[in-house]
């Protein structure tokens, strides 16, 4: 048995929200520039739970302590108004794959991830992942290129004149999946193809999903992301990131 994977590389556009939300069944994606949000910090910090202040401390460097509490609270500010419920109420936990739920709302999914300066947040009906990562000019991937791309991708990668844009494009989409099936699949990374287009992949290794998208995009020059839907027979046409709430709206939440 098979699971169909559609890969697409999708540009960024602004459109109405409301369009959009209905086009995309509910799926939001929400970007954060981390760096516009140290001053809140402080504020921030009171909307996070006791254990999840005990794991911020847990950082050894500020920075790395800041990043957590701000995508954490931004978290629980999107799912707190996706469900009209005060931010008190939103109660996240770990499965035993590491991915995080709602514990009373099973039906949401959503999915973080950052590097350096930015952050994404999804949010969707369907299991979902996301990815984003600066595109190091500097690093040497090649070492790694057989571990983790099949022929055919690391043919891609050689003969690109973007060889570093084209190497993260595909590790994002390949982390993006892993994040949205919610399975432990490191040792399995090359088997799950990510060039354009779509393809078979065995069920057995995507954890039973029939239908699973991945849209690759660019947040500026020096970053790329990824988005994973797993389910949901998604066709995005571009991606859009929905506006975050204003300075005077966290302030009205603290």
């Amino acid at each position: 048995m098979y699971s169909t994977l559609y890969c697409k590389t999708l540009e960024t556009s602004i459109q109405d929200a409301k369009v959009i939300e209905a086009a995309n069944r509910g799926l939001k994606l929400y970007k954060i520039d981390l760096l516009q949000y140290q001053y809140l910090v402080p504020d921030l910090t009171s909307i996070l739970s006791t254990s999840e202040r005990l794991r911020a401390n847990r950082y050894h460097f500020v920075k790395d302590k800041n990043r957590f509490i701000i995508c954490r609270a931004f978290l629980k500010i999107l799912l707190a108004d996706r469900l009209d419920v005060n931010v008190a109420r939103i109660d996240i936990a770990i499965d035993s794959n590491k991915k995080p739920y709602l514990i009373n709302q099973p039906s949401v999914f959503f999915n973080v991830s950052h590097s350096a300066d930015y952050a994404l947040i999804a949010i969707a009906k369907s299991p979902v992942g996301v990815d984003i990562e600066y595109v190091n000019k500097s690093f040497d991937y090649k070492e790694i290129l057989p571990n983790i791309f099949n022929k055919i991708e690391t043919d891609d990668v050689q003969h690109s004149h973007e060889k570093h844009f084209i190497f993260y494009k595909f590790w994002t989409r390949k982390e993006a999946i892993v994040k949205a099936i919610g399975k432990g699949i490191d040792d399995d990374l090359i088997r799950i193809p990510v060039t354009d287009g779509l393809h078979s992949v065995p069920l057995s290794l995507v954890g039973d999903f029939k239908n699973l998208s991945v849209y690759s995009f660019k947040i500026d020059d020096d970053y790329i992301g990824a988005l994973s839907c797993a389910e949901e027979n998604f066709d995005l046409d571009h991606i859009v990131f929905y506006p975050l709430p204003t300075s005077e709206e966290l302030k009205s939440l603290i």
